[in-house]
């Protein structure tokens, strides 16, 4: 079972890493381009953390993949983080999706559902 918690700390790592990379980038300099830009955007505190989140997803993502097989781990790790996506983007990034889109998210979660393991 720790290993479920290992895959539950990697997938949260990995949607706050996206959410850190994307405030990054929308926070970067629109009015430098080329190197200045690309130095603002690499050196920016939401960029480094985010970086450092991925680094730290890897890791967890390591340790749960000893014992959960790829077939299970991989569909809830992407699954999952799509779904805290659409949870977070609204109120974080000012995102929206269309209704096709939400269907598709409840979709992939009656997915994830079946994905699961039983004991």
């Amino acid at each position: 079972m720790r290993e479920y918690l290992f895959l539950v700390v990697a997938l949260s790592l990995n949607a706050a890493a996206n959410i850190l990379i994307k405030l990054a980038a929308t926070r970067a300099d629109a009015s430098e381009e080329g190197l200045p830009a690309a130095t603002g955007l690499y050196l920016s505190p939401w960029f480094i953390a985010g970086i450092v989140c991925f680094g730290l997803n890897l890791l967890s993502y390591t340790q749960a993949l000893q014992k959960i097989p790829l077939v299970v781990a991989y569909p809830i790790m992407v699954g999952t983080g799509y779904l805290i996506m659409v949870i977070v983007s609204r109120p974080l990034l000012g995102e929206t999706f269309t209704f096709i889109q939400l269907v598709g998210a409840i979709l992939i979660l009656a997915g994830l559902v079946m994905i699961i393991p039983r004991s």
